[in-house]
């Protein structure tokens, strides 16, 4: 690996809540303006989440999704699946407290669905995200079981037990993770462990909660272009302090890129990271280079 950093451009494509989220026109508008800005700027290389949800469980794997998933991975890029348990369900179906994501029998279901649901399109999962970026032991033996290598919900140093999101012992680059130990990285000896990829991390604390993704993470839309750039500057200064390629990913979502606030700054923030060492890969050829490269 030569690059400074390798990063995945990942994804959410959530429709929002709050706004057109039965509109299929206005939500593939915004997918097609995310594909252009990726294709224009990080060479269609990245991973799109793919939604299942109680609101929406066959929705994304019908018309007129089905081609426009096949054009991602086509010009390069990979599929994640993405469970939405708890956000996206009607108001009587929400939890006063906790998550959906405890029921591990439940996990497992909405998992081997989404596999099988895809497959039945000709097309199959590289990676895998929770919303909340939580993650369960059960949910990662569920992904292995269901053919699912990749993990990009891995923020290192956010913490909201609520959600089941505890990545506070997590590495800030890269790394294979621990069948028993969940954020942790694997033994030299462990057959075939997942491969996680973090949200860049600045390593700083902020001024927000820790169980939220904020300025001192490459996120576009809680963040903003001086915060990003700096974000980005601390993980190509920890490539040469450590002597090695940092792997990371930088989350945006396609609900915002109808407002050009958030598309210009996701176009400036992907060429500022190109310019500074920054090389874009999707999950499965980050994998590919992490594992050549030892």
């Amino acid at each position: 690996m030569t690059s400074k950093v390798l990063f995945v451009v990942n994804i959410d494509g959530d429709p929002d809540p709050e706004t057109t989220p039965p509109d299929n026109p206005a939500v593939m508008l915004k997918y097609a303006i995310m594909k252009r800005i990726v294709d224009d700027h990080a060479g269609g290389k990245g991973s799109f989440c793919v939604q299942t949800s109680p609101m929406y469980r066959r929705r994304f794997f019908e018309s007129p999704f089905i081609d426009f998933w096949h054009e991602w991975v086509k010009g390069g890029g990979d599929l994640a699946l993405h469970p939405e348990e708890d956000l996206y369900c009607r108001p009587e179906e929400r939890l006063p407290m906790g998550t959906y994501y405890e029921d591990g029998e439940r996990m497992g279901e909405v998992i081997a669905d989404g596999v099988a649901s895809l497959a039945g399109l000709g097309l199959t999962f590289a990676a895998y995200k929770n919303g909340y970026q939580a993650q369960t032991l059960a949910m990662a033996r569920h992904m292995k079981a269901a053919g699912i290598g990749i993990d990009l919900s891995c923020a290192p140093g956010l913490f909201w037990p609520e959600k089941l999101a505890d990545w506070r012992m997590a590495p800030l680059t890269a790394f294979h993770m621990s069948s028993d130990r969940l954020g942790e990285p694997a033994s030299p000896d462990e057959a075939d462990p997942l491969f996680a990829i973090p949200v860049g991390w600045s390593g700083l604390p902020s001024d927000t909660a820790n169980r939220l993704l904020n300025t001192q993470y490459l996120v576009n839309e809680f963040s903003n272009y001086e915060a990003i750039t700096a974000v980005w500057d601390a993980v190509a200064r920890r490539a040469d302090e450590e002597g090695r390629t940092q792997i990371v990913s930088f989350l945006c979502h396609t609900y915002t890129m109808a407002e050009t606030v958030y598309s210009d700054r996701l176009k400036r923030s992907l060429d500022y990271m190109v310019r500074n060492g920054g090389e874009a890969v999707s999950p499965s050829e980050a994998r590919r280079r992490f594992e050549g490269g030892r």
